[in-house]
């Protein structure tokens, strides 16, 4: 608490606000499990979760906060919040030979996950949309940022909105040698027929 305190000492921070939880390093890696054994306790867990989680670069994060947890977020305000976890890693911790996509231009970006659950008539709808403005807000800012687990109705998206040309040429690659018969990756509709 004490390094808490060292830190927050020349921030404008005002007292009373801060929530302090201290946790082992496998309870912290292990939280989002925490919420969804709390969620199965009031029978919750079983509704949609449309979740969006994306990688910002980290000269973008402050706009990204303005626009979406400073607006876009808190004008859609409902019951129908969950955890919003946000972090930076370190490209260089990353194998550059997996098929990750992450923003390219800087060696520090932050994972943005925004776990919500659709638990009211109504709310998942709206929460797609929320999640569709916020895609919007980042292309219009231009935020270069990338959905992790996104959603796209065929392969010309996720060749051209996802991957871009170079991963996309490895992606087929490895594609063509270890599914051949394109029987993995079905429900992400990247490939409905054995890669050509």
């Amino acid at each position: 608490m004490q390094k808490l305190d060292v830190l927050l000492r020349d921030r404008r921070y005002a007292r009373g606000f801060a929530s302090v939880q201290d946790v082992s390093y496998v309870g912290f890696l292990d939280r989002v499990r925490d919420g969804e054994l709390k969620l199965r306790a009031v029978g919750l867990w079983d509704v949609p979760h449309p979740w969006l989680n994306l990688f910002l670069p980290r000269s973008r994060v402050l706009d990204f906060a303005a626009g979406v947890f400073h607006d876009i977020l808190r004008r859609g305000a409902t019951g129908a919040m969950g955890p919003v976890l946000v972090y930076p890693m370190n490209r260089n911790r990353w194998d550059s030979e997996t098929s990750a996509v992450f923003p390219e231009e800087e060696e520090v970006f932050y994972t943005v996950g925004i776990l919500r659950s659709a638990v009211s008539d109504g709310d998942l709808g709206r929460l797609e949309e929320q999640n569709e403005e916020i895609l919007r807000f980042c292309e219009e800012a231009g935020i270069s940022c990338v959905q992790y687990l996104p959603y796209y109705a065929d392969q010309t998206g996720w060749e051209k909105k996802h991957f871009g040309p170079a991963k996309w040429a490895r992606f087929m690659e490895r594609k063509r040698k270890y599914d051949p018969k394109a029987i993995l990756s079905r429900g992400q509709r990247i490939f409905t027929a054995p890669p050509a």
